[in-house]
Formats: C-alpha cells, structure tokens, sequence
C-alpha cells in the first residue's frame, strides 16, 4: 500500500514537473524589419540551443519552445547580430542596423585578438566565404585582388605552381616571402591549407602589428585561424563538391609548315646563302599538341559541432587538376582534426593537419622556344618514338620540346604534417598563462626518369639520350616551436591596459639525401638499386640546422575608447649569423585617436573616424643556413703522394663573417572612416619603408676559384606607397549587395645605395641577361638597347638610340628599358543575393609594369625552332617599312641583343570569378534532412584585357628553361631567386579558363 501511494506521488510530481517546464516555455512571432521594411531569410535562434528558424519573405517568424527568460539571436550577412531578451513577451520585433563590420570584427593579431575599432596599426582581414569562390591548386592565388597592399605573381596555370606573395612591395633581395603562421605556429608556406578549413585570414602590413614577430616580418606577416568548430551545436556535416574542365584561354599565331619554309628561304637569301629548302609536306601544330583541356575536381566532407565545454572541427578534401599543357598536374590531399576544450580555468587547443601533394611537371615548354612545324608528330623508325630538328627544311638545330616532355616521367610528392598544441590557464580574472608547442614537418620525394632515346644527332646534347638518367631525392624538414606567453588585461575605469609577454625557441632542421646516374638496364627499371657503380654518379644530400631563440613584449593602452597606444619590442637571435652579430632588436610604437567618439563630433553622415600611425622597426635573415661559414667539399682537389691517392678539399664558397641583421624601418599613417549608416568604410594608409643592410648573394669572379655566390649586407632600399579599401553594402527588401575596391599605389620601389650591379639570370645558351639591380633604380629591372619602332629600311636592321649623346653607339648606350614593377594593382568584388539566388564576381588588375617577352625573342629572332606569324612582316628587300628586322641566322648586326623590342606593357584587367548559386528550397522539396542545399556555376578567368601578345601578364616565375639549366641534376634544380628576375616571361605557363558546376549541402 505505501509502495503504490509513494508511486502515485512520484508521478503526479513528475506531472507537476512536466506541466512546469512546458508552462516556462512559449511560441514566439514577430516581424523583422530594416529601415522600416520587411527582411526575408533572417537567421532567428535561441541562444544556447541549435533549434532555429528563418524569416519569411514578408519578415515574419514563428519559433516554439522558447523559455520565458530565454534570449533570440537575430542574424543576417552585412546586418549586426542582434541578441533580445524574451521577457516572457510572446511578439518580439525587431529592427536590424547595418552592421559597422570594420569597427566591431574580431580579427587575430600576433598573441592574441582585437577589434578594428581598437586597432592602432594595418591589419588585412579575409573571410572564408571571400576565399571559396575560387578554387586553386595553390591557396596563396586566392588572396589576389581581394585587399590593398597584398599582390601575388602566379605562375601562369601551372597546377601546384608558387606563387610571389608580396606584402607592400618588394622589401628584400633574398627572399620577400611573408611570414606564414597558421593557429600560432610557424609554417613555411599556405601552399598547403585547405581552403575550406580555414575561418580568416590577417594580414599584418605595418611595424605596428608586425614587430611582435621581429626578424622575420619584414616582408608583413599572414595569420591563419583554420575551423575549431562551433560550442553548443549540434553536429554538422558539410559537403561541398567542385567539378569541372580547364580550357586553354588563348593561343598564339605560328606559321604552319608551308609559310616556316619559305621563312627560311628567306633567311638564307638574307644571309648570303645559297641554300633553298622545299616543303617537305609536314605542318605540325606543337602549340595544339602542347595545350589541351583537362579535368579539375575539388570534393571536400567536413564534420563539426560542440557541446557546453569542448567543439570539434573534422574534414577531408581532394583535389585533383590535369593541367593543360601537357606532362603537367596536380594532386592533393588535406586531412585536418582540430578541437577545443575548456576544464575551468584550462583551455586546450588542438591544431592537426596531414596532406599529400603529387606534382608533375613539364620541364621542356618554353625551352629556347618552341619545335619547328616541319617536325613530324611522330616517328616509328627513332628510339622513343620522336624526331628533332635533323634537315636543313627543320631549321639550324633545336629540340623537340613536345617530345622530350612526353618521354619525361617526374614527380614532386610532398607530405606535410603540421599540429599544434596550446595550454592557456586563467591564474586569475585579469592574467592568463599559456604556453604553444608547434611542429611542422615536410617530406619531399623528387624523381626523374629520363629513358634512353634517339631523335637527331644535331643538337645531340640534348636529341641523343644513349643512357637513361635517373633522380631521386629525399628531403625532410623538420620545424619545432615552443612558445610560452603571459598576457594581462584590466580596466581602471576609462582606462583599459592589455599586455602581452613571451619567449620562442624556434629550431628548423633540414635533411636530405639522393643519387643522379645513368645506365639502369632497361627503362622499365626506374629504380635507385638498379644503378651501376659508376664514377659519374652524382650523390647529394646536406644536413642543415638553425635555431631562433627571442624575447618578446607588447603594451596597448586605451583610454575612453579615444586614444590608443600600443608599443613592442621583440629581441630576436639566431644562429645563421656569427657570434657577435647573432641579436637583434626590433621595437615599434603606434597610436590612434578616434575622434568620431569625442563630445565635439555631431556629423550624422560619418558615423566613425579613427586616424592613426606607426613607426617601427623589422628584421630578415639569410635564407641559407650558415652564410658566414665558408664550404669546403671532399674529393674536389685530389692528388697522389708515392703513387697513392690522396683526397684534398677545395673550397666552394666564400662567406662574410661580419652580416648582419636585414633591418626595415617603417613608417604608416592611416585613417578609418565609416558613413552612412555604417553601411560605407574607407581605410587608407600612406607607408614608407626603409631597408638597410640588405642581404643578397653576389656573384664573384671564377679567378677567385669559387663558383657558388657569396652573402652580403649589399645596400638599401627604398619603398613608398599609398592604399585604400573602399566597400558598400546594403540591403533592400529582398535583395542584399556588397561592392568593393581595393587600390595599391607603389609610389617608390627602387634600390638604394647598391655598391655593384645585381644580376639576374640568364636567358638563353648565350648567357644574356636582362634584368639588373643597380643604385636608383627599380629592382629587377630591364636593360639594353633602345630600339626605334621601325628598323633601318636599308638593312632590315634595328635602330639603336644613342642615349649619352656620344655620337656612338656602344655597350655605354645600354640603359633601362622597362620596369617590372607595377605603378598600382587593384581589385574589384561585387556580390549580391537575392531570395534563393546568389552572385558574385571578382576582378583583379595591374597596371603600369613592364614584361619581358622571352618567347617573342625564341619565336621570332633565336635561330631555332617555330616562329610566330609576326616573322612574315619582317623586312625584305620589298617590305621595307616594318618594325621587325629581317630573318638571320648569322645575326652580324646583334638584333638578338636585349632591348626595347622586347618589352611590352604588362597591364591587365582580368574578370577573375564569377559564380552564381541556388538555395534549394529543400522543405518544399520533401528533403526535411538537408540543413542546406546549394549548386553553383562558376567560370575562373573568364576575360582578361591586355596589350601584353603573350599567353598571359601574369608573370611570376623565371625557373625552368636556361634559368638554372646549369646549377644542380636533373630533377633537382635549384630554384632562381624570383626577386632578380621579375616580369621575365621565359616559361609562363598559360593561364586557363575554368567551367566549374558545385553542390554545396548541409546535413
């Protein structure tokens, strides 16, 4: 009896207890409206939980469940998040306010988080939804055009190619890559982060932001915060698919077969030669066999959610691109388990990322120009299946470009692994400990195959392969960090202070080892082992270490929200310099008045107005390990004593023992401006840089006995510029837009005092070179003959312009003939939905540089190979008023020569992106078990309007053709300083158009 009394007690309490909970709970409805009118699509959740709903189309919503005292969130894309307090009300309206964005955004900056409305210094920010319109094989390409003072050179097309990163010009001789640090570690590159996982992008651009990092952000600084997940959601899983061709997007006019022989007859005639050549009937289109479309694929799957203390971030990727151009593509995949955690005053980060990448590349296109059309496709009758020039009616000689890429077989795989591991312990309200352990490791695997063939034996260097060639080599790179920090904040009333303190130990190891020989028994055998003892085996591998220990400390200071102070320092030493020179200090200090918050401040159109500026000091280092320790090789100087032999050691390379730190001194002022109704922000920044010491490797001359170039502090460098981001967004009904303009003024780019002329790399079996660095003027630049648009029409030659007046024309004559440089660059985005549908479109562009055009040079003027349709204006006895000079071989009067003929303006305006996508309506539809459901449309380069005859303007890379052709094996070349050889188009890989459908969907 009491059993079932107790019984009916408990349930009728647990009746009470239910009828409680469910009386707490209500159904609210409102009306959400923005200047007075009705928003659609309004994201309306309670705080706390993941239910939620949306606006409908005549602002109304309706959402059950809510607790009297609970809170709605109001959300909506370039509208502030609203959060109102239900207070038991069951009708809650509200009007939204354009969100201010640049003021209240949370951006990452070293060691921590500010708002902009806080910030004294330059800070960049990218979304992740700015960076997924696009998809690239390397992510660096993605931030082009979308801020001021960021501009990127890519390498044309090529899947997996580097890209120029340079942050407010060119602040270095030896490497003007920005610092990478992806969750607080250090990484060598972006090349590979998945797009997808990334949450925002800073980029820091002045001292005032960048000195906290010292001797390595001189050339600025990019932070990347990747996915942790969301606390308090339910789990969320994403897949986003991406699949599409490349197209070429432009080809070039070559003469066929027929024209290419009645060129060289006409060449012969000019020459004085007797000989005359007939059609042989052959007209091969290289340039079609070279470049054809091919597949691109991006599939991503992503898992994320949280509860009240911990989140979670999980995702794969694949991607995978063919290329256009033949023996060319890319392969890559992103793996990444990232996660968050908070046990009271502990919070623990976690940061996992693996990838592989496989590269190939097609080593020969672009190699001293192109095959001439006489060459036939194929030939049975040859080894390999290949011929090259081998008769008169195929030219003087030259190789067979499309052939020798065929036979290739290389590849690049790289395997990264990046993670990161950060404590922060809250000691009390105001001080915070914590404490960054990072690891990034890189593993390399080159290989070349080169198998044994027979295509001429004119050129036989490179026509004739009587030994198949194997490379393979391994390199491992090894980064640790460890990076403790304190950081204290407090509010004294108006006062606010925030101070940050730390140390790094930063420790790079790079290890490497790998055989170039010959002679494998077959060339189905493509491995090391199979390789005979030889004395031409060539064995490589190094072992290289360095360490950065540094000491670092920030003070901020605001006061009523008015002024603001910040000051840093950062003492940095590293072991790549000597002893006595190893430490350096970095210090910097900026303010800012927000004059928009004081008393006397009444304008109604400028809603915020912050000035501010900053002065500060950075720092580089060498790029090689141990640049004041001289190389001493083995087995280079071999003798014999008593009939013995007896190994010596030559030295190999000179160093200086006295380098030290790169230093760049800077200078900014900006200003941030808000109007209307925060619906309008202007950021503006003048910046000048000064950089002294500048380390660059020097070439010396070969009597010295060394061959290698020798590190020195070599000069100064000099670097104005002006920049401002423009951006408007509003909302109407219905319909929501956002436009935006970025413009980056280089107003002086140029060398200081440079003791010697600094040169860049050759461009042809000649060794000429083009571009040079000397006092005054800009880096890289081009030197040579000024030429006049129209040659001499009594001997088809070149007018040269005598530029000191001497009355003679000679090497003194040879003088600067184009810029590399760009007057501006600039960006262009607009993106707008409306209902269901989304649009946006991007445009990048450049103005006021100059290219070197390395190809018009092969394809019209170099003695081998095919030649473009130009050559049929060239000057005859009868076609005497042109500007192309007559077809030599003999070339007595140097029209090869660098000069002006060669430069063209490399200015561009290219529509970049543009995608348009559809919300599935998935409720109406019956797919209640989407979240989301969104396909897309997308066209990469859709246009690009130039003056530039090349494939493409956008010209980053001088590796490949005669570049480095004579350093390292094959396979392994070392990479060209691209600083020294900028605009020089001597391989650009031809950009493609892209055609891309994507699906987009939520679960």
């Amino acid at each position: 009896m009491k059993k079932q009394t107790l019984k009916k007690l408990m349930g009728f309490a647990t009746l009470l207890l239910s009828f409680s909970l469910f009386a707490q709970t209500i159904k609210v409805t409102g009306v959400v409206t923005e200047d007075g009118m009705p928003v659609p699509g309004i994201n309306v959740s309670i705080k706390g939980e993941a239910k939620g709903t949306t606006t409908d189309f005549d602002g109304k919503y309706s959402i059950g469940g809510v607790s009297s005292k609970g809170v709605l969130v109001f959300s909506y894309l370039g509208l502030k998040t609203q959060e109102v307090a239900v207070n038991g009300r069951t009708v809650v309206n509200v009007a939204m306010l354009a969100d201010s964005q640049t003021l209240d955004e949370v951006v990452i900056v070293g060691y921590g988080t500010s708002s902009k409305r806080e910030l004294t210094g330059s800070v960049a920010s990218i979304s992740s939804k700015e960076l997924v319109k696009s998809v690239a094989s390397n992510p660096a390409t993605l931030l082009q055009g979308k801020v001021s003072g960021i501009q990127v050179e890519s390498s044309g097309g090529q899947p997996g190619g580097t890209a120029n990163v340079f942050i407010r010009g060119v602040n270095s001789l030896s490497n003007a890559s920005p610092l990478y640090i992806v969750d607080g570690v250090i990484v060598q590159n972006m090349d590979y982060v998945n797009p997808n996982d990334i949450l925002d992008i800073s980029v820091l651009k002045d001292a005032a932001t960048a000195a906290i990092y010292g001797a390595r952000a001189a050339n600025g600084v990019i932070l990347i915060k990747t996915n942790h997940g969301r606390k308090n959601q339910e789990m969320e899983v994403k897949y986003n698919a991406r699949i599409g061709f490349d197209t070429p997007s432009k080809y070039l006019d070559f003469i066929d077969g027929e024209q290419y022989t009645k060129y060289l007859n006409q060449r012969f005639e000019n020459d004085g030669d007797a000989t005359r050549v007939t059609y042989n009937g052959v007209s091969t289109d290289w340039q079609k066999q070279n470049l054809k479309s091919g597949m691109i694929q991006d599939h991503g799957l992503s898992i994320q959610g949280g509860g009240e203390t911990s989140s979670y971030f999980a995702s794969v990727n694949y991607f995978k691109q063919d290329g256009i151009l033949i023996g060319s593509g890319f392969r890559r995949l992103n793996a990444r388990l990232n996660s968050e955690h908070n046990f009271r005053k502990l919070k623990i980060t976690q940061t996992l990322g693996i990838t592989e990448g496989n590269l190939k590349q097609n080593n020969w296109y672009g190699f001293d120009g192109t095959t001439a059309p006489t060459v036939a496709l194929s030939n049975a009758a040859n080894e390999g299946g290949f011929e090259a020039p081998s008769t008169v009616i195929q030219g003087p000689g030259g190789v067979n470009q499309f052939g020798l890429a065929s036979l290739e077989n290389n590849s690049i795989t790289t395997r990264t692994l990046f993670g990161g591991l950060k404590f922060d312990y809250k000691i009390t309200d105001n001080l915070s400990a914590g404490i960054n352990f990072g690891l990034d490791y890189k593993n390399q695997n080159s290989f070349q195959f080169t198998p044994t063939y027979f295509m001429s034996t004119v050129d036989a260097v490179r026509n004739v392969n009587d030994k198949n060639d194997l490379t393979e080599y391994n390199k491992t790179t090894i980064n640790l960090l460890v990076e403790p920090t304190l950081s204290y904040d407090k509010d004294f009333g108006k006062s606010k202070i925030g101070v940050v303190a730390g140390y790094t130990y930063f420790k790079e190891n790079q290890r490497s080892s790998g055989i170039y020989g010959q002679g494998t028994p077959s060339n189905s055998i493509q491995v090391v082992s199979a390789l005979p003892p030889s004395a031409t085996n060539i064995l490589l591998g190094e072992n290289n270490t360095a360490g950065l220990i540094s000491y670092f400390g920030r003070l901020n200071y605001n006061y009523d929200d008015r002024y603001l102070l910040s000051g840093t320092v950062r003492r940095d030493a590293s072991s790549r310099f000597a002893k006595d020179n190893q430490s350096g200090y970095f210090p910097s200090i900026s303010g800012a008045w927000n004059i928009s918050k004081e008393s006397f401040w009444k304008s109604d159109m400028i809603n915020f107005l912050k000035l501010r500026t900053s002065y500060g000091v950075l720092g580089s280092y060498p790029d090689t390990f141990y640049p004041t320790q001289a190389v001493f090789l083995a087995n280079q100087s071999n003798t014999s004593f008593g009939g013995a032999l007896a190994t010596g050691l030559a030295q190999t390379t000179l160093a200086d023992p006295n380098l030290v730190w790169e230093t760049t001194k800077t200078f900014d002022l900006g200003v941030d401006v808000t109007f209307l109704n925060n619906k309008m922000n202007f950021t503006a920044d003048y910046y000048a840089k000064d950089i002294k010491d500048v380390l660059v490797a020097i070439n010396v001359p070969s009597t010295l006995g060394v061959s290698l170039p020798v590190t020195r502090n070599a000069g100064t460098l000099i670097n104005k510029g002006f920049e401002f981001d423009l951006s408007y967004q509003k909302t109407d009904g219905d319909f929501h837009y956002k436009v935006g303009t970025n413009f980056s003024f280089n107003l002086v780019a140029k060398a200081g005092d440079i003791p010697a002329p600094i040169l860049g790399p050759a461009i042809d079996e000649d060794l000429r070179v083009v571009n040079r660095t000397v006092k005054g003027e800009a880096i890289g630049s081009f030197y040579g003959y000024k030429v006049e648009d129209k040659v001499n029409p009594l001997t088809g030659n070149f007018v040269r312009v005598d530029v000191n007046g001497d009355g003679v024309i000679d090497e003194k004559d040879i003088t600067n003939i184009g810029n590399p440089t760009p007057d501006f660059t600039y960006g262009l985005t607009f993106g707008a939905d409306y209902k269901n549908f989304d649009f946006s479109m991007a445009f990048v562009g450049v103005q006021g540089n100059e290219i070197y055009n390395v190809g018009k040079y092969y394809n019209m003027l170099w003695q081998d190979g095919g030649k473009l349709s130009s050559v049929l204006n060239s000057w005859t006895p009868t076609n005497t008023d042109t500007g192309i000079p007559k077809a030599s071989v003999s070339d007595a009067a140097g029209n090869k020569e660098p000069s002006s003929f060669f430069v063209e303006d490399g200015s561009y305006l290219r529509l970049k992106n543009i995608e348009i996508g559809y919300n599935l309506p998935t409720k109406t539809l019956g797919m209640d078990f989407f979240k989301s459901l969104r396909v897309s449309f997308n066209v990469q380069n859709v246009f690009v309007l130039t003056k530039y005859s090349g494939y493409d303007p956008d010209v980053a890379s001088t590796n490949g053709g005669r570049a480095n052709l004579n350093s390292g094996v094959p396979g392994v070349r070392p990479t060209v300083n691209p600083l020294l050889g900028r605009g020089l188009d001597a391989r650009t890989y031809p950009n493609a158009r892209t055609f891309m459908l994507g699906l987009q969907a939520s679960f």
